[in-house]
């Protein structure tokens, strides 16, 4: 065993086996006095007795009398079945050790701004996230796919959580199938149909009603988003985004907010969503605002950039989903969008400048120069 201190937090990195010979040795030597933030690490313990469950125990209550916090890192699969047996997983903050892999050799699929995708074995792929992005963000999108697979969404299926190196990835199983983008380009005559099916795509997700103690609320995350946006837009932008922000309604069914034709694949043609990172609860236009603004605003290039779809085709493609995602809803709901087009447009520019450093210089010049314009018109 051994200790690590860094930037207020105390890691303790316990021993092999955690039972009633070593937790005597563990408790003498862990010396707690002025210590806010505790992190017991697992990455060696494979072996916990219920004395080893006590020290866990009374090192929490340390920390919560000292108003601080603990985390149990590092805890491998079979300490975790003890801790959730018991239900110390109840009361203890847990983050598990992910089975580690290597991408020496192994064929990169595709790559975008968070991360890549890479064939792991004829049967699965991963998801890897790049350096910098934490293991949270994993775990969540692990979480949302469960949920949306759960709740009957056709999305791929979601095996476990990997590490390779400081990085993280979810592992997914590999799809015998093609992008929705990719038909498009090989069969533009048929626009029409491929805007049908991914009209029938977003309506599925936008009727399934989002579990709230698992999925996020959109409109409430982009409460925090826009407190983020100071020094990157004026005050009076801000507001002008925040009131209009307010204006959506409320909803408690399920949005996915990177609905895009790369991110649908199409197995023996019934569709596939993929991409589960940002699948949220709110209302539908937050789907329709980002698929306005990567295809109905040719101007911005974002059709090419994002599916490498042609911008005439990409807009031709909009129209017809317009039309065919409106058609069963009222002229109200219609002319809401309408009203607010710009706004929505803004919102995935919004999240880019929070969370996509690489993207942030352009999406600001894209908010400033063309989207902030055309709502001040509106």
């Amino acid at each position: 065993m051994s200790f690590e201190q860094s930037a207020g937090a105390f890691t303790f990195i316990l021993p092999p086996k955690l039972n009633a010979e070593t937790t005597v040795l563990v408790e003498d030597q862990l010396k707690l006095e002025g210590v806010r933030h505790l992190i017991l690490d697992f990455r060696n313990c494979t072996y916990l007795s219920s004395a080893g469950i006590r020290t866990v125990l009374m090192a929490h209550k340390s920390m919560l009398q000292a108003q601080g916090s603990m985390l149990a890192a590092n805890v491998p699969p079979e300490i975790v079945s003890i801790f959730d047996l018991t239900g110390l997983s109840q009361i203890i903050t847990i983050k598990k050790k992910l089975r580690e892999i290597s991408i020496d050799g192994v064929e990169l699929l595709s790559a975008g701004v968070c991360g890549e995708c890479y064939r792991l074995d004829p049967e699965t792929v991963v998801k890897l996230y790049r350096e910098g992005v934490d293991q949270e963000t994993a775990e969540r999108e692990k979480q949302y796919a469960r949920a949306a697979f759960v709740m009957g969404i056709p999305t791929a299926i979601s095996y476990d959580l990997v590490a390779c190196g400081s990085r993280s990835g979810i592992v997914y199983e590999m799809l015998d199938a093609e992008l929705l983008s990719g038909l498009i380009r090989n069969d533009v005559s048929n626009v029409d149909r491929y805007a049908k099916t991914l009209s029938d795509i977003a309506k599925t997700i936008h009727a399934a009603e989002g579990d709230p103690s698992v999925l996020p609320n959109l409109k409430t995350s982009f409460r925090g988003y826009l407190q983020k946006m100071q020094g990157y837009l004026a005050d009076s932008d801000i507001q002008l985004l925040a009131d209009k922000l307010e204006t959506l309604p409320d909803a408690a069914t399920c949005v996915h907010f990177d609905l895009h034709t790369s991110n649908v694949m199409i197995r023996k043609g019934e569709p596939v969503i993929i991409d589960m990172g940002d699948f949220s609860i709110g209302s539908y236009l937050f789907d329709i605002g980002l698929l306005y603004f990567i295809y109905g605003l040719p101007e911005l290039g974002i059709s090419m950039l994002a599916t490498r779809i042609p911008a005439d085709v990409g807009l031709e493609f909009w129209n017809c989903f317009e039309k065919h995602y409106f058609a069963d809803r009222s002229e109200e709901e219609h002319d809401l969008f309408r009203n607010n087009r710009y706004f929505l447009a803004s919102l995935r520019l919004i999240f880019s400048i929070t969370f996509l450093p690489l993207l942030r210089a352009a999406s600001i010049r894209m908010l400033q120069d063309t989207i902030l314009p055309r709502m001040r018109e509106e």
